[in-house]
């Protein structure tokens, strides 16, 4: 669906039971502060560019912002996952 996009959003990796049992308190908080930093990225890359021109003249920016939705979609569930994995294993936040 997002074939039509003109922009390369980074994409969180779904969140897996095995990466909850396996990590602990500190492995969970680098993972969110990973995810977080994805984030980031979707949003400096969401920033119109000469990108957004070029998508919104070959789609009306469609591929561009369900890229970004996906993307957006994507660390949002990672990062729910890990919370839910900190808050199982009784991690301080």
């Amino acid at each position: 669906v997002s074939g039509c996009a003109t922009k390369r959003y980074p994409i969180a990796q779904q969140w897996t039971a095995a990466e909850a049992e396996a990590l602990d308190c500190n492995g969970l908080r680098l993972e969110r502060v990973r995810a977080q930093q994805v984030q980031n990225q979707i949003a400096e890359t969401a920033d119109f560019d000469w990108r957004s021109v070029a998508g919104f003249l070959g789609d009306y920016g469609i591929g561009n912002a369900m890229a970004k939705s996906d993307a957006d979609k994507a660390t949002r569930e990672r990062i729910a996952g890990i919370q839910t994995a900190q808050r199982n294993k009784r991690c301080p936040v």
